[in-house]
């Protein structure tokens, strides 16, 4: 046995805070720890020791920490702890606390906990707490408004959720705020149900919805959706993919909760229908199942799907055409931040644990007569991804070593203008910061070419046009361009890995990007939870202290189980 690392976890029975150790041994990666009350537990972090590795080669810090952290470490009110002096801190205290090591990219709302749908699989554990929880207009607005003006960085996205999010007759109003409160990429996590009135959907999607995290657990075996979901969803799916495409819409994700035994046959026919629908789904977010209640380790062994189980599904189905390279989200973080700099356009953090995301690109060879003969590619066959995140973190790191990213007085200072001559200097200040941005973006930009690989055309008909959009991506780096490149061409295959009591690791927590924001009542203030932790540890509080008990909420129609 090889010990890679200690971390802090939770006892899945009690929950209360100890020590784990991450361990190889006979080619899988554990999770061990030992609750003095509950005993030992492990449980499997990965089936590839070697990609495990691989993948924490794209670590990378943050530098962008939030600078008013919400809550003091073992001082935190609103803790489950009751408001007592000395608590125990991460996970307890969220949140945030001045443990955490990222800032914010995705302010996540739970806008009601209302839904027509009674999942045995939701972790929202919707439609069976009894209550209703559902923040007001204002509410919602100070939520929003919170994360806006958190410093240095502002999450750019917001994803409404819930329960059902369609269930509230104000979802446009709601949409519409968060247009005009700046969210640049502006999420719908949803069943999609009501979708399947063409209208309602072009209604949302008027008031802003530019992304649609859909619930997509099969493509061909309504079985599936009888299991997950109570009810055979499938046709009502198909029915919403082609009101899309009538619409015009390009910005469905695919969103498929994987439980083993139950649709990890479906991970690569879901693959196969987002390549022959590309012209709508943009996107596929698989979710390995998060385990709930008390389990055995043998079941936790049974049981437990994980992101290498994912990869491996994925490349048996295409032929290896990945050959399992599917990047954590840490990978392009130097980037990101970089082309947002070069236009000042809003940054947004990608710096979360190598555990929790992974991703790659898949580019689309289209068949024109028909679509269910388009061609998937790899990223990998046009780009070496290596030569440019490493491009990319040089450029970064050079224009960050050196306080780049505030105007070079480079005029003002050698001049030393006064009075009069001072807004000379500044002006010329600009001017030269305006170039050297240009400069470093242009540079960049020729350093890209030598990670380019020059493929057979015959092979990949599509490389130059896919190269055109690339270097638009770069050149004009801001969300129209990003996303005309994935919805012409490409499509997002990526996987979050989210945690349970049994996986939960605090050192993958205090890097989380993904927010719950909530407004507590009593407390009058906006808070936010690291999502894991709150599905796992904070859920029931924060619902039970914010429930409404109002006899005119109406009870939402279920689908027939």
């Amino acid at each position: 046995m090889k010990v890679i690392r200690e971390t802090t976890s939770i006892c899945p029975e009690c929950k209360q805070q100890i020590k784990a150790k991450i361990v190889e041994e006979n080619d899988t990666i554990y999770m061990r720890k030992n609750c003095e009350k509950h005993g030992d537990f492990e449980d499997i972090l990965a089936n590839d020791v070697k990609y495990y590795y691989w993948r924490r080669g794209y670590h990378h810090d943050s530098k962008e920490v939030v600078e008013a952290p919400e809550t003091t470490l073992d001082k935190g009110p609103h803790s489950t702890c009751g408001g007592k002096e000395g608590l125990k801190g991460c996970p307890y205290d969220c949140g945030i606390c001045e443990n955490h090591k990222s800032a914010t990219c995705i302010c996540l709302i739970d806008v009601t906990n209302r839904c027509n749908l009674k999942c045995p699989i939701c972790f929202a554990n919707a439609n069976v707490t009894g209550f209703v929880v559902e923040p007001t207009m204002d509410e919602l607005e100070q939520i929003m408004k919170h994360f806006r003006a958190t410093k240095p960085m502002p999450s750019v996205a917001i994803q409404l959720s819930g329960g059902e999010p369609t269930v509230r007759d104000d979802l446009p109003d709601i949409l519409k705020m968060s247009v005009k409160l700046g969210f640049k990429h502006r999420m719908v996590t949803t069943n999609g149900l009501k979708f399947t009135d063409i209208d309602y959907l072009k209604e949302i999607i008027d008031a802003g919805m530019n992304a649609t995290y859909m619930q997509w657990d099969s493509v061909s075996d309504p079985a599936v959706y009888k299991q997950t979901r109570g009810a055979d969803l499938l046709a009502k799916k198909l029915k919403i993919v082609e009101n899309m495409r009538e619409l015009g819409y390009q910005d469905l994700a695919l969103v498929p909760t994987i439980a083993r035994g139950v649709n990890d046959h479906q991970v690569g026919p879901i693959l196969d229908f987002a390549v022959q629908n590309h012209d709508v789904v943009s996107c596929i977010i698989y979710q390995p199942i998060s385990l709930c209640g008390r389990i055995t380790k043998e079941e936790i062994h049974k049981l437990r799907y994980n992101a290498s189980d994912l990869f491996a599904d994925i490349d048996k189905h295409t032929n290896n055409l990945f050959k399992g390279r599917f990047y954590p989200i840490p990978t392009l973080s130097n980037f990101v931040k970089m082309v947002t700099w070069f236009d000042k356009s809003e940054a947004f953090e990608m710096t979360s644990s190598e555990d929790c995301g992974f991703a790659t690109i898949g580019v689309i060879e289209e068949n024109p007569k028909d679509r269910t003969k388009n061609k998937l590619h790899s990223i990998d066959e046009y780009v070496d991804i290596d030569k440019f995140v490493k491009s990319a973190d040089r450029v970064w790191n050079f224009v960050k070593r050196n306080n780049l990213e505030e105007t070079p007085e480079f005029f003002s200072k050698f001049l030393k203008f006064n009075g009069n001559g001072s807004s000379l200097g500044s002006l010329l200040d600009g001017f030269n910061h305006t170039l050297f941005r240009k400069a470093v973006k242009y540079g960049f930009l020729l350093n890209t070419l030598r990670s380019l690989k020059i493929p057979n055309l015959k092979e990949l008909p599509n490389f130059a046009n896919t190269l055109q959009k690339l270097t638009r991506v770069i050149l004009k780096p801001d969300w129209s361009s990003a996303a005309n490149f994935l919805e012409d061409r490409a499509l997002l295959v990526s996987c979050m890995h989210f945690m349970d009591a049994y996986n939960m690791d605090i050192e993958r927590t205090s890097r989380c990007l993904v927010h719950y924001g909530y407004y507590d009542r009593e407390l009058k203030q906006v808070f936010r939870v690291p999502f894991c932790t709150m599905n796992t540890i904070h859920r029931e509080r924060i619902e039970r202290k914010n429930a409404q008990y109002q006899e005119e909420k109406a009870p939402i129609e279920l689908i027939a189980q």
